[in-house]
């Protein structure tokens, strides 16, 4: 039983200062990068347009108009680190790529919380959006290319 004791206190002297240490090493900072979010929207949008439309699957005239409306209307605001822009861009990135919260972070350089958020202030302006832009079909009102195909007729 003692043996078994002296065993345990050994043991027990090499893993608490292994575990020790492991616990102090110091934190390295993953978003290191000189290619922030801001210089990447610059070189996007003031590149060739094909950045653009790679990127957003849009015109860079039309990515910006979008950001001017958002801003003139006060649906979206700079906030200290991040621009009306940028945050348009990280939606548009994340929606035409199915990118993830941890691409959109290398890309962008910024850490998961400050994505998620702005990505979250983009989705809560969607319905403002569709209010304005969007009008829906009148629903008495079957499209003259269906009526007129015989195709479609089993379904009237």
């Amino acid at each position: 039983m003692q043996m078994e004791e002296e065993a345990d206190d050994e043991l027990f002297f090499v893993i608490v200062p292994a575990v020790l240490e492991c616990l102090n090493e110091a934190k390295r900072p993953v978003h290191t990068s000189e290619y922030t979010g801001a210089k990447k929207m610059e070189e996007i949008l003031e590149g060739h347009e094909s950045w653009c439309k790679a990127e957003f699957r849009m015109e860079p005239e039309i990515f910006k108009a979008t950001s001017n409306y958002l801003r003139r209307e006060g649906l979206l605001h700079d906030t200290r680190g991040v621009a009306i822009e940028e945050q348009l861009g990280m939606f548009m990135f994340m929606i035409s790529r199915n990118a993830s919260n941890q691409v959109l972070q290398k890309a962008f350089q910024h850490s998961g919380e400050t994505i998620h958020r702005h990505i979250k202030v983009v989705f809560d302006i969607i319905p403002a959006l569709t209010i304005k832009f969007v009008k829906l079909p009148n629903s008495n009102q079957t499209h003259p290319k269906i009526t007129s195909d015989p195709r479609y007729w089993p379904f009237f």
